[in-house]
């Protein structure tokens, strides 16, 4: 089931659908040295069919190459609100325990 994201660029709203199928496709293309073109095609994969043009125009420049910056900060906010649900994730540190005869030995 997509999750709808409306996202303010500029003073447009775009909607975007977003599924964890294509979400994960995204992950897998832009685990790469590339990140800026799978951002992009995720971000004109995934926004409403109407939108698309208008999405386009403003995302890439006129030698038809992604703006990096604006990609990946609209990229922040679709990522940001897709894993808004998502449980915590937080390493817990471990500790070693010495005994008391370890410690014992080691002063000695």
């Amino acid at each position: 089931m997509a999750k709808v994201i409306v996202v303010k660029v500029g003073k447009t709203d775009f909607t975007f659908n977003v599924n964890n199928k294509e979400f994960n496709n995204f992950v897998d293309k832009s685990s790469g040295p590339k990140k800026v073109l799978p951002a992009y095609q995720f971000l004109a994969d995934v926004v409403e069919n109407s939108q698309h043009a208008k999405l386009k125009g403003l995302l890439v420049d006129e030698e038809n190459q992604p703006k990096a910056k604006l990609v990946m900060s609209v990229l922040e906010q679709v990522e940001e609100i897709f894993n808004k649900e998502l449980p915590e994730v937080v390493k817990v540190q471990t500790s070693s325990v010495t005994s008391s005869k370890e410690m014992d030995t080691s002063n000695s």
